[in-house]
C-alpha cells in the first residue's frame, strides 16, 4: 500500500500492484519529485506515462493538477490505477488508456498539449532513449511545459542529466536520490 504525501488527497491509502511486476515510485521520491513543481501543478495537464499504481499521477492530482491522463499496459496495473481514481473520487478528472507504449502515441497526439509528462518506465530497458529520442515531445507538451524523466541512477557519468535531451530539449534540473535519478526537461526558448 501506498500514501499520498501532500495536498488534498494527504495520507490517503492508494493500492499498488503487489510483487515485483511495477516499481513503485517510493514516497520520498515521488514527493521530492513534485515538490520541485508545486508551483506549477494547479490547473494542469499531466500525462503520466508507464504509470503502474497511478502514484505520480494521484499525486499531482492531490496538488491541484486539473486532469491526468494515465498510460499503463498491464490490465491488472490499470485496474488498480481504477479502483484508485474511485477511491480518491476524481473519476472526472482522469482518464486511462491500456496500451503498450509502442502503440499510444497516436491516441496521445488526439489529446490537448500537457503542462507536464512523468515517465517512470521500467529501469534498463531503454525506454528513456526511444521516446526522449523519437516520440515529437514538442508537439505533446504546452511551450512552458516539462517533462520528467525517473530513471536509473547512471553511475560515473560525467554529464548533466541520465539522458541526452530531445531536440529543441534543455536539462533544467538533475537529482540523485539514491538509485534513481530524476531529470526534468524543458523546451528551449
Amino acid at each position: 500500500m501506498l500514501k499520498i504525501t501532500s495536498g488534498i488527497y494527504r495520507g490517503r491509502i492508494i493500492q499498488s500492484l503487489p510483487g515485483l511486476e511495477t516499481r513503485p515510485t517510493t514516497e520520498r521520491l515521488r514527493q521530492a519529485w513534485l515538490n520541485c513543481l508545486q508551483m506549477g501543478l494547479h490547473d494542469s495537464r499531466v500525462l503520466d506515462l508507464f504509470s503502474g499504481s497511478g502514484a505520480l499521477g494521484l499525486e499531482a492530482l492531490s496538488r491541484g493538477a486539473a486532469y491526468v491522463v494515465f498510460v499503463e499496459s498491464n490490465p491488472l496495473a490499470a485496474a488498480v490505477i481504477q479502483q484508485n481514481i474511485k477511491t480518491l473520487g476524481v473519476q472526472d478528472q482522469a482518464k486511462i488508456i491500456i496500451k503498450k507504449i509502442e502503440l499510444v502515441l497516436p491516441e496521445l497526439s488526439k489529446e490537448p498539449p500537457f503542462d507536464f509528462i512523468f515517465m517512470d518506465p521500467p529501469y534498463h530497458q531503454g525506454y528513456e532513449e526511444k521516446i526522449l529520442q523519437n516520440w515529437p515531445l514538442q508537439d505533446l507538451l504546452t511551450d512552458h511545459g516539462k517533462l520528467c524523466v525517473e530513471s536509473a541512477r547512471q553511475k560515473n557519468s560525467t554529464k548533466e542529466g541520465g539522458y541526452d535531451a530531445p531536440s529543441t530539449f534543455k536539462i533544467i534540473r538533475d537529482e540523485r536520490y539514491g538509485e534513481s535519478q530524476l531529470t526534468f526537461y524543458a523546451k528551449e526558448t
